[in-house]
């Protein structure tokens, strides 16, 4: 008998509401990592529901239903930080920016949870101590080849202690873009809570939900991703909740839009924070009606999408895909797309290429394949590059050849 790797929430995860509402069904989906190997086309692959709901009491949107973490991040993980040049520069740039801004130095310990192949710490390494921690082996590999010490285990009040016995207190702790995936977040504050020094920050990056409500980027909706923050829920989550100050906000231009929160043991606050609430309150981040109008405006996506792209292949158009995101894997098995109607999907990450999409199964290739025949239209799945990759790819489309950008709306370039 199959064990049941997923389990469906009835209560906010975040302050203990029960009840949630409901706001968009993806239906049932493969993790959007879980890349396949040639060999393991036949086999059957796992799925689970991907629903979004919303708490009517804090206004946190996270996923209605929770899979097992290690049927997600603890077989070989994908994602790599340093596949992307856009990303590399942006935690390089912020690497500088945070060592030279705490004046850390050798004495001083930095962690980050989710760490990756390392990219980000290897910016720190020539300031301060660093340490990464990562349940995923292939990637803390690739970090180690950095120089980077990762400790392979999920960031919790557990790991947590066994960093502080060991390493002393961290000076800095930072978690990009993973603060989001841990279904028990409250054990990864208490962590933090514990390890933390007495005068450090603890520096998170994160989806802005007021990004996905605007701008439609459904498709960073994934079984990884738990939690769609505002800075509300946030607020109400670090403060109200744990007892930590949310003490400074930034909003960041990258994967749509970010929030860079900024979270200390002392009580003050910055000026952005109250600022922050109040954009958000515009822009009726705090109304259950703003969550309904975003769900509908998906499947109207869906509908403009399809209906171009099939026309196309009527037409005999060739098309193929830009870029294999995880998220794009959300894109595509909820429009049903796959190999009948793109070719393949070329992409800079090496450990990717060979292989198929879950779900949708459409072959990922080296991007050299473009130099080889030319499509008439590229569906750019990694839209949130959409002006880098349309600037890199000039020749191509001088030659031709349009891109076909679908979030937030629907348009050919």
């Amino acid at each position: 008998m199959a064990i049941k790797k997923w389990k469906e929430e009835k209560f906010c995860r975040s302050c203990g509401q029960f009840g949630l509402t409901s706001i968009l069904d993806l239906g049932n989906q493969p993790p959007a990592n879980a890349f396949l190997k040639k060999e393991e086309l036949n086999r059957k692959e796992s799925l689970f529901p991907l629903r979004v709901v919303v708490c009517s009491n804090c206004f946190l949107v996270q996923l209605q239903d929770t899979v097992d973490p290690e049927a997600l991040f603890q077989r070989d993980y994908y994602y790599f930080t340093g596949a992307s040049i856009p990303l590399v520069k942006h935690f390089e740039d912020f690497g500088k920016r945070i060592s030279k801004e705490l004046a850390l130095s050798k004495k001083d310990l930095v962690v980050e949870m989710g760490s990756n192949d390392g990219v980000l710490l290897s910016a720190i390494s020539p300031y301060a101590r660093v340490l990464g921690v990562d349940p995923a082996l292939n990637v803390g590999k690739e970090a180690k080849k950095r120089g980077i010490q990762t400790m392979q285990a999920f960031f919790g009040e557990k790991s947590a202690n066994t960093i502080l016995k060991k390493e002393g207190s961290a000076r800095l702790i930072l978690a990009n873009n993973v603060f989001a995936h841990i279904a028990d977040i409250h054990d990864v504050l208490k962590g933090i809570s514990a390890l933390l020094d007495s005068e450090g920050q603890f520096v998170a990056e994160m989806h802005w939900v007021g990004n996905l409500m605007g701008k439609g980027g459904f498709d960073q909706i994934y079984h990884e991703h738990i939690y769609y923050f505002s800075l509300h829920s946030l607020k109400y989550l670090i403060e109200e909740i744990h007892g930590l100050t949310l003490a400074r906000v930034e909003l960041i231009p990258i994967h749509g839009e970010c929030l860079r929160i900024y979270v200390i043991k002392e009580k003050k606050v910055h000026s952005s924070v109250p600022n922050f609430l109040k954009k958000e309150k515009t822009l009726g981040l705090h109304k259950l009606k703003t969550y309904f109008t975003f769900g509908s405006g998906v499947n109207q996506t869906r509908n403009t999408l399809l209906k171009k792209i099939t026309a196309l292949r009527r037409a005999g158009k060739r098309i193929v895909g830009y870029g294999a995101p995880a998220k794009g894997n959300t894109l595509l098995n909820y429009f049903k797309i796959g190999p009948e109607i793109l070719n393949y999907i070329i992409d800079t990450t090496e450990a990717k290429q060979g292989t198929y999409t879950p779900g949708s199964h459409i072959p990922v290739i080296s991007p050299d394949m473009l130099k080889k025949e030319r499509p008439d239209y590229i569906l750019l799945l990694s839209w949130n590059y959409a002006e880098a990759i349309l600037e890199k790819e000039k020749e191509l489309r001088s030659q031709g050849v349009k891109f076909i950008i679908p979030v937030p709306n629907v348009r050919i370039v």
